[in-house]
């Protein structure tokens, strides 16, 4: 009988099955290191820290309630109080900043989605475009604070490398370089302080709303950035299906889910009106969840803008809160889940004393150039 001969191919096939082996047992072992230890920095008070308490207050809403789940023109543009008391659900404000990514604002609110409620998905139409919606460098530091029970959550959304390993490096590399700064004497320089009195971790009230620009001056309406959106080309199909998945999640659980337009500044419509009208198309033709109201329902003067082309001022919040509601009353009585006795009259809505846009000043924002 002959010797069986080894061969040399099969040689290197088993030698690379054991390095990846082998590196695959070193990442989990690491992994597994970094979550025993993880570090929710709980006690830090920048904005974004904001989403420890974001977490705390979906968790603790009992259902049935209204998950508004979108960026910051939720954050700054929703009184959620007016919400709650005139549709007859606990409302969760879940909006804190756009450039997380919408991919990570639907992963942060799935797990907690429940029998009866209602998710409202508000998302800026960035999202909508390339990449933006798989966040910036700010997803690293949201992450960091994401609670330790959470990690699995995320990791199906993104992987260990996204939620653990990245974030962990790229916190070290910040901390690495805020001592050297530190050491040489530049500290306030490179890493000044964040004394910013709007955004921060207590910009919040218990329904999840900014409150901290209450009674203080924006932008000049003029100098608040305005921009074109991308080309279609650049739309990002993956959205749709992060936004169907969530769709599918709602109904398996018996609750609801539905998009709706953000709060937009008018200089910035007239820009846009065919980019929006194609971005509402592909929307319509490709997104199973419902689509309540148009764009034009959420475009606003200028005026009525605090610092950015998402951002309500104080004074605004009711007047968007209020074309939501109604939106939003129609819908639940249609779809059977409004209470009763608040599908009949507008409740808590009384003494509210807004300024009522006419169709006359959308026309002339469309028509008008404006500044860009």
């Amino acid at each position: 009988m002959e010797a069986t001969e080894t061969r040399p191919a099969d040689n290197q096939s088993v030698g690379k099955f054991l390095l990846r082996l082998f590196l695959l047992t070193v990442l989990i072992s690491i992994s597994a290191l970094l979550i025993s230890q993880y570090d929710t920095k709980a006690a830090d008070d920048n904005y974004l820290a904001a989403v420890l308490e974001k977490d705390r207050l979906i968790r603790r809403t009992p259902s049935p309630k209204i998950i508004l789940v979108g960026g910051s023109n939720l954050a700054f543009g929703i009184d959620s109080k007016m919400m709650q008391d005139s549709l007859g659900l606990s409302v969760v404000n879940m909006g804190l900043y756009a450039k997380l990514g919408l991919r990570y604002m639907l992963a942060q609110v799935r797990p907690y989605i429940q029998k009866g409620d209602i998710v409202v998905v508000v998302p800026e139409y960035d999202q909508f475009y390339g990449d933006f919606a798989n966040g910036d460098n700010t997803l690293n530091t949201a992450l960091l604070y994401a609670p330790r029970d959470r990690i699995p959550d995320f990791i199906r959304s993104y992987s260990i490398v996204d939620v653990v390993l990245r974030p962990r490096v790229e916190d070290a590399r910040r901390s690495f370089l805020h001592a050297l700064a530190a050491s040489v004497g530049r500290e306030a320089q490179f890493f000044p302080p964040d004394t910013n009195p709007v955004y921060n971790r207590h910009s919040f009230n218990e329904y999840g709303d900014v409150i901290s620009h209450r009674g203080r001056k924006g932008l000049d309406p003029d100098s608040i950035y305005v921009k074109p959106l991308p080309p279609m080309r650049d739309f990002n199909r993956k959205t749709l299906d992060d936004m169907n998945a969530i769709e599918g999640k709602a109904r398996e659980v018996h609750a609801h889910a539905y998009f709706m337009y953000p709060s937009y500044i008018d200089r910035s419509y007239v820009i846009n009106v065919a980019a929006i009208d194609s971005l509402t198309r592909r929307l319509r033709s490709g997104m199973s969840m419902p689509i309540i109201g148009a764009p034009k329902d959420f475009v606003y003067p200028k005026q009525y803008f605090f610092d950015t082309r998402y951002h309500l001022t104080w004074d605004a919040r009711p007047v968007r809160t209020r074309e939501m509601i109604e939106l939003l009353r129609a819908t639940g009585k249609r779809d059977g889940w409004l209470p009763a006795r608040y599908a009949i009259e507008a409740q808590g809505l009384g003494g509210l004393t807004t300024t009522v846009r006419s169709a006359p000043l959308l026309m002339r924002a469309a028509t008008t150039s404006g500044s860009n």
